[in-house]
């Protein structure tokens, strides 16, 4: 399976990977940005967590953007205008069928599937209302398939209204508050804030951690762990550790509840007993 380790490096530390590193395949995310310093930490972040899951990474990149510290981790760069505006008005076929075609790119060359992400600097409000069924579209397009799609849009040509639309175009959308990116809409949860925040806690820990943490939710002690994985006891018991100390709580107890709590948003907040080796 593919892996950049340039792109694992130059993820940032949870919460805001939390949330991209447990994004699954066929989700459709969006993104509100004001800087281009967010901009390229946001997709940067989302590429590195697409990396981990042995994607093909590809942005399609808005004009004047310094391109240089995605392009030296292996992204596949597109121009964003080049690819959406191939005509004299925007036109959805032409862009699904680049998505069907990146995608068996990615899969031919043993990728897992496709992380991929398009900025939206570009959008003029006389393409507004066929881009929005565009984006509607995708979640059709991308059901079931191997691809996670990031648009990104700017705080500055988006008016109140249009922010509604594109949130509602989404399954997930993400935005910075106090100075940390977080989900602000979610389809696939349910409305509950404790049970987003208990999943973006538990979807900080790593895939082994999170592992342990389940068996231990079952009911299986540690030593029944350690042979269920092919692991030593005391690798075990530094996993456990490990877990409680990154969910921020005091005992197992307490990191069990948080796990029951985060239930809810399980089909965004990728949790599984089952690690690859």
């Amino acid at each position: 399976m593919p892996q950049s380790d340039a792109l694992e490096s130059i993820a940032a530390e949870p919460p805001y990977d939390a949330v991209l590193g447990a994004i699954r395949h066929g989700t459709h995310l969006c993104a509100f940005y004001e800087t281009e310093e967010d901009l390229l930490d946001l997709v940067g972040q989302f590429c590195a967590a697409g990396a981990r899951r042995g994607d093909l990474c590809l942005w399609m990149m808005p004009q004047g953007v310094d391109s240089g510290p995605l392009a030296s981790t292996g992204v596949e760069l597109h121009s964003a205008s080049d690819v959406y505006q191939q005509g004299a008005s925007f036109e959805s076929g032409p862009i699904v069928a680049f998505w069907h075609e990146k995608l068996g790119q990615a899969l031919a060359h043993d990728h897992e599937g496709l992380s991929a992400s398009g900025d939206t600097r570009w959008l003029q409000q006389r393409d507004w209302q066929a881009f929005m069924e565009y984006e509607n579209f995708l979640n059709q397009v991308i059901a079931g398939k191997p691809i996670s799609l990031l648009c990104t849009y700017p705080l500055s040509a988006c008016e109140a209204g249009d922010i509604l639309d594109v949130v509602r175009a989404h399954e997930v959308a993400l935005a910075k508050q106090q100075k940390r990116w977080a989900v602000i809409e979610s389809h696939l949860t349910d409305d509950s804030p404790d049970a987003l925040e208990a999943a973006s806690r538990v979807a900080s820990l790593s895939p082994r951690e999170r592992q342990v943490l389940l068996l231990v939710a079952d009911g299986i002690m540690t030593k029944g762990i350690a042979f269920e994985l092919g692991l030593s006891v005391r690798t075990i018991e530094v996993h456990r550790e490990r877990a409680v100390r990154r969910l921020g709580v005091r005992t197992m107890a307490e990191a069990i509840r948080l796990l029951t709590v985060a239930s809810p948003a399980v089909p965004l907040m990728d949790v599984r007993r089952t690690v690859p080796a």
